[in-house]
């Protein structure tokens, strides 16, 4: 049985294969019911303007002018650098959520189209989304017990475990068990983000959607169970505006708990930020246990709109212990495919061999950390996975090494004076 974590839009999704202890990990599809990559170029998302009067451009005035200055093909086939995915990307791939910024009416429509023509695509294939910013409307508006939650359920039944309606109702948050001795907790992150503006009746805990987080964790604990945590927004810094992407008080409520539970987490699954990045964030309390960090593994994204080519990874993971053994990311380079009149999937890297990972234990976050450590000294390590970033498309990242490990601006400055002197 293939299972699928998706978070949905900006959503992820994974699909897990119990006979070969394999995943696959997809992230931000954004398919745009409204999007015409053919026709438009200069436009919003390659929306055209009887749909993107109803909202502000100014998010994407730098797309437009980075297209034009690009001079990037006019063959828009299945899809442009700088558009959300199109109709044509969609049936190739069969992939994730809404587009950016849309309309009430198109945004929903965008929505009932993913789930159905996933769900068509792959009746036996167990999803597992997790709720992205652009799958509530407007963007961001996450809250208790509302009409989003309950257009959201509505939508995506039939990935609901028939035990967990009422969590995800009240929370847009719910556990699965795809495979025994394996608990997926699908966290309702947009609740924590710094981009939502809702007043919640319990503020240090919205919802109470981490008071359920410690009794999940507690339940998988006692059953013996490893956990894999996913959602969209991942705790940390975002790669292009050095700014934390949950509110301060929440990321912190969040690793107090997860550091009880270290032995337990083997992984966080993220999306968001449209580049394949990595995260090692130490534990409180890394003296417990071998595992001194919490590995987070960043999708990229299907769509290409914010100039990166469409990629999925597919994880390996040890049958007993669940840890992540292995990651091969596909990529599809949008001007070749338009050129050769279908997508052109590739392998672009696999992760042990590229790094030189020693996967005996599997790829956690000390892994992770000591790959950071070797970036720093070593130049070619490093370009290579700003390369990976955008799917082989431009690299953009601020050489900051330091984000890998670093959850607030006080410790990225820190790392960062001292890989300098390292260096």
């Amino acid at each position: 049985m293939k299972i699928i974590l998706s978070i949905l839009v900006s959503v992820l999704i994974v699909s897990i294969n119990a006979l070969d202890n394999q995943f696959l990990h997809i992230s931000d599809v954004h398919y745009s019911s409204a999007m015409n990559s053919l026709l438009y170029n200069a436009s919003v998302m390659c929306i055209g303007p009887q749909v993107t009067k109803e909202f502000d451009h100014k998010e994407h005035d730098m797309l437009i002018e980075d297209t034009e200055r690009l001079n990037l093909p006019t063959n828009g086939l299945y899809g442009r650098y700088g558009c959300d995915t199109n109709q044509l990307l969609l049936n190739e791939f069969t992939g994730d959520g809404a587009g950016h910024g849309l309309p009430n009416g198109p945004w929903s429509e965008s929505q009932s189209t993913l789930a159905k023509t996933l769900y068509s695509a792959y009746p036996n294939t167990p999803f597992i989304p997790t709720i992205g910013n652009n799958d509530v409307f407007p963007d961001y508006n996450s809250q208790c017990n509302d009409s989003n939650l309950q257009f959201l359920y509505e939508t995506w039944a039939q990935w609901i475990p028939t035990n967990q309606v009422s969590s995800f109702l009240y929370t847009g948050s719910f556990v699965a068990q795809p495979v025994p001795g394996l608990t997926i907790i699908s966290l309702n992150t947009i609740l924590y983000s710094v981009k939502n503006k809702n007043t919640f009746a319990t503020p240090q805990d919205p919802c109470g959607q981490f008071a359920w987080l410690e009794q999940q964790l507690i339940a998988a604990k006692q059953s013996g169970n490893s956990v894999y945590i996913i959602g969209h927004i991942f705790p940390g810094l975002d790669p292009f505006y050095l700014q934390g992407t949950w509110k301060p008080q929440y990321q912190t409520s969040f690793f107090n708990i997860t550091s009880d539970y270290q032995t337990t987490i083997t992984a966080g699954f993220f999306g968001h930020i449209h580049r394949d990045e990595i995260r090692s964030i130490q534990f409180n309390n890394p003296s417990l246990t071998n595992n001194n960090y919490f590995p987070m593994f960043i999708g990229s994204s299907i769509t290409p709109v914010y100039f990166n080519n469409p990629t999925f990874k597919q994880f390996k993971y040890d049958s007993l212990s669940k840890n992540v053994t292995d990651i091969t990311a596909y990529f599809s380079d949008i001007y070749i495919s338009n050129l050769k009149g279908h997508m052109n999937w590739t392998q672009e890297y696999d992760f042990v061999s590229t790094y030189d990972i020693d996967n005996q234990y599997g790829i956690g976050g000390d892994q992770l950390n000591s790959l950071m450590e070797r970036m720093i000294t070593i130049n070619s390590i490093f370009n290579n996975y700003d390369n990976f970033r955008s799917g082989s498309y431009l690299s953009d990242s601020p050489s900051m090494t330091c984000l890998i490990n670093a959850a607030t601006i006080d410790e990225l400055n820190a790392c960062t004076y001292i890989s300098a002197n390292v260096a």
